[in-house]
């Protein structure tokens, strides 16, 4: 007998063990939405970081924080299930079960998931669903346990140097950011359950003052609606019983109101879906609101605010409950967020609050951005292959065909720019992440407008080139934030004259000197591998001269606008602050270059070498000041961009290494003396440097 218990208890333990520890199965099907549906749900108005937004944006941002992509796609049955992120919200809100089968949450790291139990994927590609997590026993404890840990550190003043060594753990770093991910999943599948499940108690089966509801619990809207009745028998003399009977569905509402979101709450991740009851306010609401006020804190409204706030707030959630409960009938559905939409836009537009949602959903299919990118690599892949035959008829017709390219990419560009522009009623620079289109697009027209003029082809491979690499670097600048681009600005930045003349005079500026230090890359290659002639090089650096004194134009006027507006701001013209001293470096530098040309000191290839050193002093004006968190400036901090900062430093820094050692020791002149090996040995000691601390900024 003891052996037969021994066995059964074996058997008992490896079978718990199996089905702990078995891989959850994959979502088997899918249901696609109808595109009526998806089309009314898009364009439903939300408030979101200060500003009316289409749900399609708030989906696609909420994606790419999860799913680290703004679209959705998984296999079923050997077929590619492809779902948008207004389709994939759906899901969440309306289905959520479904919604918790599919692959979402990208782990590259496969100690990541590994760390709290969970069976890694062979392929890091692979995404893993919310309950292939969740139904790991333990995995969801440890996960917040090891965050919650590190997250006290890093509130903790005396742990802060040891809190920024455990965030740069590559594991804790990846627990930190699918704990982020998790939390905006649940919130979001959790966001109706008020609305779907009801209030979790049987008013009617509790007093016969109330009607029975049909599966044990109440609906949310019937509840606030009695919510004054509640309270009456709450308070008579069978009110303990009663209290002691609905006590735990109080809580549960509590929660389920919180998931929702209230007034007081300003968390993106609930949504304020709701135009407010005062056209005066410019607060929209999240559904937690109208059951907060009508329970929790209904003794702060008299009973006439009540009686009005009631019948304006219960039919939104009767709204929400159709919504929630006829999800499995499409016709109901449709016609109850028909109406739903309809109310919402037509107050809307009454409150002139509507006006851009159109825009932005035509922003948001086009994609201007993204269209430009594939033109550039065209016309860059097809400029190289009309290299193989230079003068030919053949290489004549590419060239007109890559000009072609660059200019609509350009006007893609451009346009892009523009539309943002509109719908924010702004100039079209106020985030770091704006300075990039902006900058790409200056530079692209500089080269394109030089090329027309020279006809050397230099002008033009760089256009494309430098297309290529600006449109990259905002998305990946996007992919990085996972935060919506247009954004309402800072108070001290709303001043539509001075962004539309000292921001955009200081951009064209950097986008000037930027080129000019790119263009120079060619003149040093070429003149340390003897790749073309000397009126080649003459050539680019005619170029070189002629972008920095136009930087050098818009940079001063710049900064002396900027100098005007610290001192209508701030009170001060001028405070050293770092960013005020990154362009007044990049001004001196170029001075210092056209002095140095018209004393003699230079020649082309010193020319060349300085417009890389501006290129880099540059780059840290642009980038490196924001990181440092000082000065009235620090509100463009990026995390994570560090290394990449010192690898730019580092390439740029071997790249004035080899133009130095350009310099003929047999030649006679200001460089090509022991100064030239001095400074030739500077920038290779601080190649070294940069590339040191880039490896030591990722471990």
């Amino acid at each position: 007998m003891k052996k037969f218990n021994h066995l059964l208890k074996s058997f008992l333990f490896v079978s718990l063990f199996f089905l702990i520890n078995q891989k959850v199965k994959a979502i088997d099907s899918y249901s696609p939405w109808d595109k009526e549906i998806v089309a009314l749900f898009k364009a439903m108005p939300v408030q979101e970081e200060g500003r009316l937004k289409p749900m399609q944006t708030v989906a696609r941002y909420k994606l790419l924080r999860i799913n680290n992509s703004k679209r959705l796609s998984f296999p079923i049955n050997g077929e590619k299930i492809k779902v948008s992120a207004t389709e994939w919200l759906l899901d969440c809100l309306f289905r959520p079960e479904l919604a918790k089968e599919m692959p979402i949450f990208k782990i590259n790291n496969p100690a990541v998931i590994e760390s709290i139990g969970v069976k890694a994927h062979s392929s890091p590609r692979e995404r893993y669903s919310y309950n292939e997590i969740f139904m790991v026993q333990d995995a969801m404890k440890i996960l917040s346990e090891r965050t919650n840990k590190l997250g006290e550190m890093m509130n903790d003043p005396d742990q802060e140097e040891s809190s920024k060594k455990d965030r740069r753990d590559p594991i804790n770093a990846g627990l930190l950011a699918l704990k982020s991910a998790v939390n905006e999943f649940e919130w979001a599948v959790n966001a109706f359950n008020f609305a779907r499940d009801g209030v979790n108690v049987d008013l009617g089966s509790i007093s016969e003052e109330f009607q029975k509801s049909q599966n044990g619990k109440t609906k949310i809207s019937y509840f606030v609606e009695q919510f004054d009745k509640i309270i009456e028998i709450a308070r008579g003399p069978e009110g303990k019983d009663f209290i002691d009977q609905i006590s735990g569905a109080f809580s549960l509402l509590e929660r389920d109101t919180a998931t929702a979101g209230v007034k007081d709450n300003v968390s993106m991740i609930s949504l304020a879906m709701f135009p407010p009851q005062d056209n005066k306010d410019e607060e929209w609401l999240k559904p937690g609101y109208f059951i907060e006020q009508l329970t929790f804190k209904s003794n702060e409204l008299t009973p006439d605010e009540r009686k009005d706030f009631s019948s304006w707030a219960i039919p939104y959630l009767i709204s929400l409950e159709q919504l929630s409960r006829n999800v499995s009938n499409p016709d109901i559905f449709k016609g109850e967020l028909q109406k739903l939409s309809d109310n919402v836009i037509k107050i809307a537009t009454d409150r002139e609050e509507y006006k851009n949602i159109k825009l932005e959903l035509f922003s948001n299919e086009k994609n201007l951005f993204h269209w430009a990118l594939p033109f550039y690599v065209m016309a860059f892949l097809l400029l190289a292959f009309s290299w193989l035959s230079p003068g030919s008829r053949f290489s004549r017709g590419l060239v007109v065909i890559v000009w072609g390219m660059a200019i609509f990419a350009t006007i893609a560009l451009v346009a892009g720019i523009c539309l943002r522009s509109v719908m924010l009623s702004r100039p079209p620079i106020s985030t770091l992440y704006e300075t990039i289109p902006f900058i790409t697009a200056v530079a692209v027209i500089l080269c394109l407008l030089i090329e027309f003029f020279d006809r050397k082809g230099i002008a033009l491979a760089s256009s494309v080139v430098v297309g290529i690499i600006g449109i990259f670097l905002a998305w990946k600048f996007e992919i990085k934030e996972q935060r919506d681009t247009l954004k309402v600005l800072e108070a001290v930045l709303r001043s539509n004259f001075w962004l539309a003349t000292h921001v955009i005079a200081i951009n064209i500026g950097y986008a000037a000197a930027i080129l000019a230090g790119l263009v120079a890359h060619i003149f040093i290659f070429s003149k340390r591998l003897n790749l073309g002639g000397d009126d080649f090089r003459k050539t680019i650096t005619r170029m070189v001269y002629g972008i920095t004194c136009f930087g050098l134009l818009f940079a001063l006027v710049g900064t002396v606008l900027g100098g005007v507006w610290a001192n209508d701001s701030w009170g001060r013209f001028w405070g050293w602050d770092p960013k005020e001293n990154g362009a007044l470096m990049i001004c001196l530098g170029a001075l210092i270059m056209l002095h140095a040309r018209m004393g003699g000191y230079i020649k082309d290839l010193g020319m060349n070498i300085i417009a890389v050193v501006i290129l880099v002093i540059t780059v840290f004006s642009w980038w490196h000041v924001n990181q440092l968190e000082t000065g009235l400036h620090s509100y463009g901090f990026t995390s994570g961009i560090m290394f990449w900062l010192y690898i730019v430093y580092a390439i740029e820094c071997a790249v004035i290494t080899v133009g130095l050692s350009c310099y003929s020791p047999s030649k006679k002149g200001f460089f090509n003396t022991p100064m030239a090996i001095s400074f030739f040995l500077l920038a290779f000691v601080f190649t070294i440097a940069f590339v040191t601390l880039a490896v030591t900024t990722t471990s």
